[in-house]
């Protein structure tokens, strides 16, 4: 009885411990927090709060201020069985940053450093997948804040064409809304900062909560509020994530917002509505197609016919685009044949079957690259360059910022309760159903 006891309790330990391993891996969060000093035993317990209530699995201290002989035992309270490193060796006075991680979702490799900024390569552990990962806490001076955008840039060499997420405290506001009060001009140090983002290639990451992440707290009147905290990424890391949200929670006992990215694991694929490509009413068979469906018969008012005719359009239309394939793979198929027929008639120019080819591999490409185009333009729904030139790459750029920046990832019921992921549409539909009212039977009086 007591061994089958003992079985019993290692499979309930097993199993919630697998559950808890899951649940870790279709969230992944990320933080960094400017909190002003880590010796205090109070600004600690915040930390390992805002650790527990979000599940972290990285998380940035910064301005720490832990002298380089007190680290080990500041962290090991702080992060208990985490791993952690810090950037005291490059900083003059204290500890900048302190960076811990849970080594059961991430294996961390430390890249560079100096005393603003921490470079790191993350890899999940789960699927192995990788991206870079900057944690900065600039400097106040504009002056001084010019070595770490230097930095930066050279970082983006390392980081090339691969996902890469910045953030941390940045020490300056980046547009002119990102100040409460104060001048209505672009300062210098702002002008480094948005000539370094623009070199950089990133942007904010979709974010959530509140707006301006540093408090001034006056002692009397109505204090300063700037937003120099940020979480940006460039567009490989939302290709690779693009759910992905940053939450900017209140400030609590710091004068900074705690930052945090939040990375869904996908897993599983959702239904995809039906979505009508412009370039189908070019395509031989789509004319055919649409008279087929609405020369059907169909029972009712003008608007229900309609309505139903082009419900019955999806199938044909869809089996259309099918038809089209990837259309992105066929450009490629078809540049690698031009160059290869090309090629051959190079070395036989007298040869009439090889130019007969050439000429028709030709239309087949431009008429490829077009419906391409015409695809990415309807997709990114950005103005058609007026130089006419086709530049996939800008519309796929386009594309993908425009979709991660449109969603709705995190939404706040009447009664104040936070949705995030799958359960936001479920509060909408929650929020109509109860402000339209519910479904009932209507009488009619004769």
């Amino acid at each position: 009885m007591a061994r089958w006891m003992t079985s019993s309790w290692k499979g309930r330990i097993k199993y919630k411990g697998q559950a808890l391993l899951l649940q870790l891996f279709l969230m992944i969060s990320l933080a960094s927090w400017n909190i002003r000093g880590l010796n205090r035993p109070l600004k600690q317990q915040e930390v390992r709060q805002i650790v527990k209530e979000n599940k972290l699995s990285f998380c940035a201290i910064l301005e720490s201020h832990v002298n380089v002989d007190n680290l080990n035992k500041v962290c090991s309270l702080v992060f208990r069985r985490w791993e952690w490193t810090t950037n005291g060796n490059s900083c003059d006075k204290g500890t900048r940053i302190i960076v811990g991680w849970d080594p059961g979702i991430f294996d961390v490799v430390l890249l560079s450093q100096s005393s603003q900024v921490m470079h790191f390569q993350l890899v999940f552990k789960q699927d192995k997948k990788v991206f870079f990962c900057s944690v900065v806490y600039a400097a106040n001076y504009y002056i001084t804040r010019r070595e770490l955008w230097y930095h930066l840039s050279k970082h983006k060499v390392l980081v090339g064409n691969k996902p890469w997420v910045i953030l941390g405290d940045f020490n300056s506001a980046l547009n002119l809304d990102d100040k409460s009060m104060g001048a209505s001009n672009i300062s210098i140090g702002m002008r480094d900062f948005q000539d370094c983002i623009s070199d950089l290639e990133v942007f904010d990451i979709n974010s959530s909560g509140l707006h301006y992440t540093w408090n001034q707290k006056p002692k009397n009147g109505a204090g300063l509020l700037k937003k120099i905290d940020r979480v940006m990424g460039n567009i490989p890391f939302v290709d690779m994530f693009p759910n992905s949200v940053a939450f900017f929670h209140p400030y609590r006992i710091s004068d900074h917002c705690p930052c945090l990215l939040k990375i869904p694991m996908p897993d599983k694929n959702k239904h995809r509505p039906f979505k009508f490509a412009n370039f189908l009413v070019y395509k031989p068979g789509f004319i055919e197609a649409v008279k087929k469906v609405w020369d059907t018969n169909i029972d009712g008012v003008q608007q229900l016919r309609v309505v139903k005719k082009l419900r019955l359009l999806k199938k044909p239309l869809r089996a259309l685009l099918f038809q089209q394939g990837n259309l992105h793979k066929n450009v490629e198929e078809l540049r690698s044949k031009l160059d290869a027929v090309q090629r051959d008639i190079d070395s036989n120019p007298l040869n009439v079957v090889l130019r007969e080819q050439e000429i028709k591999i030709s239309a087949d490409f431009q008429e490829a690259c077009l419906d391409e185009e015409r695809f990415l333009k309807q997709k990114s729904k950005v103005d058609w360059l007026r130089a006419g030139d086709a530049n996939t790459a800008f519309f796929h750029a386009s594309l993908k910022c425009r979709n991660h920046t449109t969603r709705i990832d995190v939404i706040t019921n009447t009664e104040g309760i936070l949705f995030e992921g799958e359960n936001v549409s479920k509060a909408i539909v929650a929020h109509y159903e109860k402000f339209l009212g519910s479904e009932d039977d209507i009488a009619i009086r004769p």
